[in-house]
């Protein structure tokens, strides 16, 4: 009995497989094809439905900064779809947020091999390099940019930005000129030319550039580089009036308040000086430079103890500034603490400031 059934089943099998195959021998070669595009538009129409709610836990993921979940999700969708564009894209955006620069350029090289047209898969590409400190590469990448898409101004300025980071300061010119000459209102360009211009000392062409970029967007930081070229190029009126127009900008811009101030200072109007300081470090209580300053004035003004308390400060802030421990020293001698005078001078020599080493010969040993 036993032996019967089994060899019922194995009968049954066979039968089914015939009658399988003897369907199929009924239908037409069109409506076989029919048959199997109609499965394989339902297969499509479940692959897009999953590939969708995929990039939308993905997207929030990445809205929430998950970039690792973000990036899975990502991956799936293109297991499921290799040519989805954008989620190379935004997987690259957070291969970069997870600090993997070769895998991200490896994604945005992807974008760009099924959308050649797409000059910001290239610009995000030699960014990465940046980001990766490798500047020869992203040098290379933003060149490769200026070729493909001439009109780029972007690249063109991207790569000044590097050029001038390497102090090749003329190239930077030129590239920055270049980004000009694609766009004539592109006011960092001319921000950026102007610094090149002032770091050769070329400085009738950096306020030139200076007050062409305020022309086109008066922004309170070029008002405050233009203060800064000006006082170099010995327009003390100049410089003042710039910084008070950064100031007039933004209120709450804090460098400006700090340059102004030093600018008093040198002017010996130390009540002017000491108002603006104050002001920038009430703005931003650890600009620790505008805190050095402060104890500058204060110093003058024999407060060596308010003065002690900025420089304490300032050093917390930033220890490897020189001109804070020489200023420290001088408190800390005018308060009798000589022993902590000598340190700091001590410390301000170490740190390259000359004075430092002459005060502790003429008063430590």
């Amino acid at each position: 009995m036993k032996h019967l059934s089994i060899s019922l089943a194995c009968l049954f099998f066979s039968l089914s497989l015939f009658a399988q195959t003897e369907a199929d021998s009924l239908l037409t070669t069109q409506e076989i094809s029919f048959r199997d595009s109609i499965a394989a538009i339902n297969l499509s129409n479940e692959n897009l439905q999953l590939v969708q709610e995929t990039y939308n836990k993905a997207t929030d993921f990445f809205a929430n900064k998950e970039y690792a979940q973000a990036l899975q999700a990502y991956s799936d969708i293109l297991d499921v779809d290799s040519t989805y564009i954008n989620a190379f894209y935004n997987r690259a955006i957070c291969f970069k947020e997870l600090k993997r620069f070769e895998e991200a350029i490896a994604d945005m090289d992807q974008v760009f091999v099924l959308d050649s047209a797409n000059v910001d898969a290239l610009l995000q590409k030699a960014s990465y390099f940046s980001l990766n400190n490798q500047s020869q590469e992203a040098k290379k990448g933003y060149e490769e940019i200026n070729q493909l898409f001439p009109s780029n101004a972007k690249a063109f300025y991207q790569l000044g930005v590097l050029q001038y980071l390497d102090k090749e300061y003329q190239e930077a010119i030129n590239s920055f000129t270049k980004a000009i000459k694609v766009d004539s209102k592109y006011t960092y360009a001319y921000n950026d030319r102007a610094s090149s211009h002032r770091a050769l000392e070329n400085y009738s062409s950096a306020i030139q550039d200076y007050k062409q970029a305020i022309s086109i967007d008066p922004q309170a930081f070029l008002y405050n580089n233009l203060g800064s070229v000006l006082k170099r190029s010995g327009d003390i009126e100049g410089a003042l009036a710039a910084y008070s127009s950064a100031i007039s900008n933004n209120s709450a811009y804090e460098i400006a308040f700090n340059n102004r101030g030093s600018m008093y200072y040198e002017a010996k109007e130390f009540d002017k000086a000491l108002s603006d300081f104050t002001k920038a470090i009430e703005i931003n209580p650890n600009y620790s430079l505008a805190l050095i300053n402060r104890a500058a004035v204060l110093q003058l003004q024999k407060k060596y103890t308010v003065a002690l308390a900025d420089l304490n400060k300032a050093i917390d802030l930033n220890q490897s500034n020189g001109i804070a421990y020489l200023n420290r020293g001088i408190s800390r001698e005018m308060l009798r603490d000589v022993d902590g005078a000598c340190e700091d001078w001590q410390k301000a020599s170490d740190l390259g400031v000359s004075k430092g080493r002459e005060y502790y010969i003429n008063n430590c040993e």
